[in-house]
């Protein structure tokens, strides 16, 4: 047992200094509940599992979630500690780590090999359990918390389970019912031990039916006990058509190609439970291509699931019914079958392909058939079998360890996640479009503008290809749009920022086409500038601001009645829009001559607001240009107050004030301190 903690724990202790990554946005740090406080926990237990991110009555998938204990002990660490990876990352091994004791004390107990230290089949099954790569996901992702406690509370259903049929002490059985109800409300994953934990007695201990029918009386209470919770809070699940292909992958495949793609899901999980080489976390469209029976590893899947879950439930009949000799490995396959019943896409949908972290579990049962297959090469060998064993074993569980410690490094952030798995998941969109996100954020934040070019490159190839194998995925043409910004390709970002609005994008693609606009006018491309803040006059609500910087790209394109006639509107439908009395106040003083009318205009501007210092610099102006020297000083003044940093131009124009009042000093002061911040040319 300590060889298992020790081990467990050393495997992970390289995450112990990795932050967020992947969901953990969702569960923990864009989560309103988690960091909600007593109100918080509140909402967690009443709502969908994903309404703290998503907002209430809103749910990513068909059915909703409802799985409030992992995201209660977050609310509570975040209330005491804030948001402490580190602290979160621990809790992970550990848990992991009592896991796989849970595991091996169970199976021990179970097996009842306990007077066998090195070669028993519960601790060989646990040695592979733990050093498994397929594990990484689970342990290294902070959100994953919910699988850990599910494999604790399940594990520990059926230790009490045994407990109890060993000793008849009905605290025991009392404690499996708790444990099971603890274990799904961590995630749905443990509602299948209604099914293995009566299957483990059966296939390892006596058939004594009115014990068998108590356990499975006191298991239903405890899955009726959540049903009946979950229906009372969030009412009857419904099934929502999804039509969004990130959450449904099969979204326009026929019956039969869903079926035979999830059958060449089912042979890629025994590929990579027996070479974990090429791991990722995203199995999205199109990491697994949409297939048809013309696909060996459809037919394949079809053939090994259908054969060997036959045979197993034919010697599970015969251990009960026949000759009572436990079979190991056809327990081993029908723990693995139905626990991944739940997660294989057969029965409910998962909103993805496939995932690593959906046979966590699972893996339990395919770690107990290679377990039983070592001990039967071994016992060939009589007294050298311990050594023949481990010979086989050492090497595998060294390439594991290797692979498990390497594979951790991973999910460091999203950033190195993303960056990582998108070489495996090269025809993912959802990966392409993460790590293309990731680069462009990271892209922001760099100081070197060699790099910040390069990670800006990285992120327009991922989303490009992103967007090549998802053509209608929103996200990915408004982050492209914002890529295109950085880079200066204004024209490339306007016609992103169009796509994604033409896909219904009503709010991030809007604010960045305004912004757009305003960017383009303060680099003096105001025919541009005018065409998109045109468009976003037309296809959204009119603000003052966007006619404003309407009119204002007219004047800079010399349409002087234009922007007059522009500013004028605006007044009319909101009169207390300073900067256009300011504006139409400078056109009609530089443009027109008028300085009646530029007077007028500046006048009704800085009753609305006297601190807009461009208002201010305008009438200290107007008033020299009339000779009215100390109103010029008064108002250039007042904007010198309003001004958060000042310019060189405000303190010369008080210092020719005060050379027209004939104040030398003050006028020498004042041109120094224009001197002070930009030097003045002769």
């Amino acid at each position: 047992m300590l060889i298992i903690f020790i081990i467990s724990t050393l495997l992970y202790v390289n995450t112990w200094d990795f932050g967020f990554a992947l969901d953990d946005t969702m569960m923990i740090t864009e989560n309103n509940f988690t960091k909600g406080g007593v109100t918080g926990l509140e909402k967690i237990l009443t709502t969908d599992a994903f309404a703290g991110y998503l907002g209430e009555g809103k749910s990513l998938l068909s059915g909703g979630r409802y799985r409030p204990i992992s995201q209660m002990i977050f609310n509570v660490e975040y209330s005491i500690f804030g948001l402490s990876p580190k602290l979160w990352h621990i809790q992970n091994t550990l848990f992991f780590a009592l896991g796989m004791l849970l595991v091996y004390i169970t199976l021990r107990r179970l097996f009842d090999t306990h007077f066998i230290k090195w070669t028993s089949i519960a601790f060989i099954t646990t040695l592979i359990v733990l050093f498994h790569p397929l594990n990484t996901e689970v342990v290294a992702n902070i959100k994953s918390f919910d699988l850990l406690l599910s494999l604790v509370f399940s594990i520990l259903a059926l230790y009490w389970t045994l407990q109890w049929f060993d000793t008849n002490k009905n605290e025991y059985l009392f404690a499996s019912a708790i444990s099971l109800f603890l274990g799904i409300l961590s995630k749905e994953t443990a509602l299948t031990f209604l099914a293995i934990i009566p299957i483990s007695i059966l296939s390892f201990r006596s058939l004594e039916k009115r014990k068998v029918l108590i356990i499975m009386g006191s298991l239903t209470a405890s899955v009726a006990a959540y049903f009946a919770l979950r229906i009372s809070l969030l009412g009857v699940p419904e099934s929502v058509e999804v039509n969004e292909l990130l959450n449904n992958p099969f979204l326009g495949a026929t019956a039969s190609e869903k079926y035979a793609t999830i059958l060449y899901t089912w042979w890629h999980y025994i590929q990579l439970f027996l070479f974990p080489i090429d791991l990722t976390h995203d199995y999205y469209p199109y990491t697994i291509e949409i297939t048809n029976w013309s696909n060996p590893a459809s037919i394949a899947g079809l053939v090994i699931f259908s054969a060997t879950t036959v045979w197993a439930l034919y010697q599970f009949y015969k251990t009960i019914f026949v000759d009572q000799h436990s079979n190991y490995m056809a327990f081993g396959w029908l723990f693995f079958v139905i626990v991944f019943s739940i997660s294989s896409n057969l029965l409910v949908s998962i909103g993805a392909f496939m995932n690593e972290r959906f046979i966590f579990i699972a893996n339990i049962g395919w770690a107990i058939i290679f377990a039983q297959v070592l001990l039967t090469i071994g016992q060939q060998f009589k007294a050298n079998a311990q050594k023949i064993i481990y010979l086989i074993l050492a090497p595998i569980l060294v390439v594991y360890a290797f692979k498990t410690i390497d594979r951790n490094r991973a999910w460091q952030d999203d950033y190195t996640l993303f960056t990582t798995d998108v070489l495996v998941s090269h025809n993912s969109a959802k990966c392409n479009v993460s790590a293309g996100g990731k680069s462009y954020e990271k892209a922001l934040l760099e100081l070197s503008p060699f790099e910040k070019n390069k990670l800006l490159s990285d992120a327009e190839g991922f989303l490009i290809k992103g967007l090549q194998i998802h053509p209608k995925y929103v996200q990915a043409y408004i982050l492209l749009g914002n890529v295109y910004f950085e880079e200066a390709k204004y024209d490339l970002a306007f016609k992103s920022y169009i796509s994604s609005t033409k896909l219904g994008e009503k709010q991030d693609a809007p604010n960045n086409i305004k912004s757009l606009g305003i960017k383009l006018q303060q680099i003096k491309d105001y025919s541009f500038s005018l065409e998109v803040l045109q468009y976003y006059e037309k296809h959204y609500k009119a603000s003052s601001d966007t006619r404003y910087n309407i009119a204002v790209n007219y004047l800079n394109i010399n349409e002087v009645d234009t922007a007059i006639l522009i500013l004028n509107q605006l007044i009319k439908t909101d009169s207390t829009y300073d900067e256009a009395y300011n504006k139409l106040g400078e056109i009609y003083g530089r443009y027109k001559g008028n300085m009646a009318a530029s007077e007028y205009y500046l006048i009704k501007g800085y009753e609305i607001n006297p601190k807009n210092f461009s208002i201010c610099e305008n009438l200290g102006t107007l008033n020299g240009i009339q000779g009215r020297n100390e109103q010029s000083l008064y108002f250039f003044q007042e904007a010198l107050k309003q001004m958060k940093t000042p310019t060189a131009q405000i303190y010369q124009n008080i210092a020719t004030s005060y050379m027209a009042l004939g104040k030398e000093d003050l006028y020498i002061k004042y041109l120094d301190k224009a001197k002070a911040v930009k030097p003045i040319s002769q």
